[in-house]
């Protein structure tokens, strides 16, 4: 390997619900990924989709009464990925997930923004493990990935 190539920071999108959790939790796998992204330990490739859905999610009835955000804090932490992150204009699309297209959206972001890594829980997007080179992972396998390069 290249010693550039090495030096390279890594892109991911990063799927809702791991950005959600990453609002709440204060412990594991997806509050160090949260943190390395704080650090600039990888770029964080999102679009407009994306953020979209975040947004209506943070506002569900169950984050409401389990979490209670306020309007602030959902405001400011879409304020703070959007100054932060890289967000691809949605000229891509695919129709690989058939069973939940909605999924489709996270494959198609990384695809126009060049992403390393798609990173999620979801078992749709797990089943592809790789799509067009971008490998696909959970939040875990992901810092594992980080911290090999490092």
């Amino acid at each position: 390997m290249k010693k550039e190539e090495s030096k390279r920071i890594i892109k991911a999108v990063v799927d809702t619900n791991v950005l959600v959790s990453g609002l709440f939790v204060q412990s594991g796998s997806i509050a160090v990924l949260m943190k390395l992204w704080a650090e600039r330990g990888f770029h964080l490739i999102t679009s407009e989709a994306i953020l979209l859905e975040l947004y209506c999610t943070l506002h569900k009835l169950t984050i409401q009464r389990h979490f209670n955000p306020s309007e602030e804090a959902i405001m400011e932490y879409l304020k703070t990925i959007r100054k932060t992150a890289i967000i691809t204009q949605g000229l891509y699309q695919t129709d690989r997930v058939k069973k939940d297209p909605s999924d489709n959206k996270f494959l198609a972001c990384a695809i126009e923004g060049k992403a390393d890594y798609i990173v999620s829980g979801d078992k749709h997007l797990k089943e592809i493990k790789q799509f067009h080179g971008v490998q696909i992972v959970d939040a875990r396998d992901f810092i594992e990935s980080i911290q090999r390069k490092r």
